[in-house]
């Protein structure tokens, strides 16, 4: 199957916004850096989840499925957008969640995505345990499901597979259209690096329509280098199963990933983010999170500070989303 012939199901106004940060730009002293929006969308605060479950409900309802199962952290911006996706398209959801900031536990139980969850009334499934953990789980609650008669599908975390990708794949085209109106040649696009989805369709879909040369650097939120190149690399395996691209598409040297920036561990502040999210709020009005895109920025701000990146222009910065999770962290803030 190509690209064009994947099925997709609207459920948001696309394309989303793209324009300088003109004040980050000169704070910096340059190069110009310019902002992807996509955390404005239509499915409950928007995020990038938004474009994969466009490709992932697709994909679902065509075989018949009537229940959606999915799995993240407590303060999952995912489980958010899934359940919101499914409550607007009359769909049963199921989340199954754990905490990986016990010592949290109480802010990021009561506020936030998981507030947001609850409200939507998604069918909530709390784990003591960690990601296996859940996966687990998933399957427990599908196997009890399916007894009751009804037909569940799985996503997987962050809807990172070879279908959810595919959404990253269409917004490549999508920038490269805004950049082409704008007449800018980006030189790198950051972008945070979770379940590599959204990294690995990115990096597909520039390759595949045609852009040779804009580097996709992705900043670990969670797990060293070598981990996260090697599950960019099997998302991009899962995406080769779904259609067809060329077997030397991408290169090695492709896949960009900087580790010195996520902290302790998934869903842990750092000094650096936080400064991030209050130095890109200050300048831009524009509201970051402790998570994933305040470590982005961090990350994206060091290197370029450093001059660590090789002929920099026309930056991009891709806005995941995120802003909610800004509430079970407002001590870090206040």
């Amino acid at each position: 199957m190509k690209f064009e012939e994947a099925q997709r199901l609207p459920l948001t106004s696309l394309p989303t916004s793209f324009y300088k940060m003109a004040n980050l730009t000169k704070h910096l002293g340059g190069p110009d850096i310019y902002v992807k929006r996509d955390d404005v969308m239509d499915l409950a605060h928007g995020g990038n989840k938004t474009r994969k479950l466009e490709y992932v409900f697709a994909n679902m309802l065509a075989q018949g499925y009537d229940t959606v199962i999915t799995m993240g952290g407590i303060q999952s911006n995912h489980v958010r957008q899934t359940i919101s996706g499914a409550a607007r398209l009359g769909i049963e959801s199921h989340a199954i969640l754990n905490i990986p900031v016990p010592e949290l536990k109480d802010e990021l139980a009561a506020s936030g995505n998981y507030l947001m969850d609850v409200i939507m009334d998604g069918k909530i499934h709390i784990v003591d345990g960690d990601d296996d953990a859940c996966v687990q789980k998933m399957q427990d609650v599908k196997d009890a499901l399916t007894a009751d008669g009804k037909k569940p599908y799985l996503v997987p975390m962050g809807a990172s597979d070879g279908v959810g990708s595919l959404g990253y794949m269409a917004c490549a085209r999508e920038m490269m259209i805004q950049w082409e109106n704008m007449e800018i040649n980006p030189s790198h696009i950051f972008v945070g690096t979770g379940s590599c989805g959204t990294h690995g369709g990115l990096l597909a879909g520039l390759r595949y329509f045609g852009n040779k040369s804009t580097k996709v650097v992705g900043v670990s939120v969670s797990q060293p280098e070598e981990r996260k190149i090697a599950d960019v690399k099997d998302i991009l395996n899962q995406i080769h199963d779904v259609i067809e691209l060329p077997d030397d598409l991408i290169a090695d040297d492709d896949i960009i990933v900087k580790d010195a920036y996520y902290g302790k561990a998934y869903a842990y502040p750092t000094d650096e983010a936080n400064d991030a999210v209050k130095l890109i709020a200050k300048l831009e009005g524009i509201l970051l999170d402790p998570v994933y895109t305040g470590k982005t920025m961090a990350g994206m701000i060091d290197l370029i500070e450093k001059g660590e990146l090789k002929d920099a222009k026309d930056m991009v910065f891709l806005h995941t989303g995120g802003a909610p999770a800004l509430h079970p962290y407002a001590k870090y803030f206040l």
